[in-house]
């Protein structure tokens, strides 16, 4: 009998210490849905202008919302607009860390707090900022915002870059709320009607990706032209096998059932410069490590590499 108290108590123990991990790292609503939190947003007004060396885009190479920013950075050859920093993961603070102090900072809440940004539900990548007389301008740390921005900027016309356009908005919304959100909402699901009710969400969406290819005339989502869904729906996708199926438990279907999503990865993987943006050894090692809550024991799973998932899947 006694065991079994002791394995009652240690269960509701776990489960309240764990609830207060999440809350740390994924917030919810009170049906135990995961809600991302709002980031610092460009002011309407504001004019961006890119001066050389003043410009800067921090990142960290295993979050899917800097990759984003990144995919724009690399299709757009911006290397001589915009200085790019690259962050770490610190898996025993659960932060992201500079390579080398930079702005006298070491972490990016430091760098958060000297820029004048304290109300915040964390310090979060991506970062685009510049520097307003000699103080911290921080312009956004909405991925989607930085996006528009960088892809914005004018380069030379000698310069052979890729045109990524607008898209129609419903469908955007649907890929980052349902899949690029959606994987997320389902691993951190508080309970198994949350979970559900993300995991149905994520592969019907999916599904209408799915359809839309066999109406289109073209390589890409919507039809001949790069487009922001393209960019949007990369780094969710190309993660899947690696960390989203097992750690999220996103596995109502295989993604290999979804045979012009795959199809399209590759095309888009194969672009100039996009496997530059993949750290596959990273995103193994912060996920699997820095997410504690998901995965206590922080085992990394024996996975294949990206590049024998690409060759090993249909083409």
């Amino acid at each position: 009998m006694q065991n079994k108290y002791l394995i009652n108590f240690s269960k509701k123990f776990w489960f309240w210490f764990w609830t207060k991990l999440m809350n740390g790292f994924a917030p919810s609503d009170l049906q135990g849905n995961y809600r991302r939190p709002r980031g610092i947003l460009i002011n309407k007004n504001y004019e961006f202008k890119v001066k050389n060396e003043n410009s800067y885009l921090l990142v960290g190479n295993s979050c899917p919302w800097c990759h984003r920013t990144l995919l724009i950075y690399k299709l757009k050859n911006l290397s001589k607009k915009v200085k790019v920093i690259f962050l770490e993961a610190d898996i025993n603070s659960g932060q992201w860390i500079f390579k080398k102090k930079f702005e006298e900072c070491e972490t990016l809440h430091q760098f958060y707090k000297k820029a004048q940004k304290h109300n915040l539900f964390r310090a979060t990548l991506p970062l685009l900022f510049n520097f307003q007389n000699d103080q911290i301008n921080i312009l956004s740390n909405e991925s989607s915002e930085i996006v528009k921005f960088l892809n914005s900027i004018k380069v030379d016309s000698s310069q052979k870059t890729l045109q990524i356009r607008k898209c129609d908005q419903d469908l955007l919304e649907i890929i980052h709320s349902d899949i690029n959100n959606g994987v997320y909402k389902c691993g951190f699901a508080r309970n198994q009607i949350s979970y559900e009710k993300a995991s149905k969400n994520l592969f019907e969406a999916l599904t209408i990706i799915e359809k839309k290819f066999d109406k289109n005339v073209g390589n890409w989502i919507c039809g001949e032209d790069l487009t922001y869904a393209d960019i949007y729906l990369f780094p969710t996708i190309i993660r899947w096998e690696l960390i989203y199926r097992q750690l999220f438990k996103c596995t109502e279907k295989e993604i290999s059932d979804f045979r012009n999503i795959i199809k399209w990865r590759l095309r888009f993987f194969k672009l100039t410069k996009v496997s530059e943006t993949c750290f596959d050894s990273e995103w193994k090692k912060d996920y699997y490590k820095a997410l504690f809550p998901l995965n206590p024991n922080q085992i990394i799973p024996v996975l294949p590499s990206l590049k024998e998932i690409m060759q090993s899947l249909p083409k």
